[in-house]
């Protein structure tokens, strides 16, 4: 899957609850790896960073629009 700034992707839970939207805000090189910092769709103050790898694992995200 290839993923870009502003991309719409939806992390994917095993437990049956609704599963959380997250926009890609931007990229960052941590150790000479490409991560993405992604910010919840309904709380526009938190982030997270994840590796771009994690994110094209179909288990765990869906990308949803781009």
């Amino acid at each position: 899957m290839k993923v870009y700034i502003n991309d719409v992707l939806e992390k994917l839970t095993e437990n049956g609850s609704e599963p959380k939207k997250y926009i890609i805000k931007k990229l960052k090189t941590v150790n000479h790896n490409i991560h993405a910092v992604l910010v919840d769709l309904e709380d526009d103050k938190s982030e997270m960073l994840v590796a771009i790898s994690v994110l094209q694992d179909k288990s765990r995200f869906r990308l949803i629009k781009n």
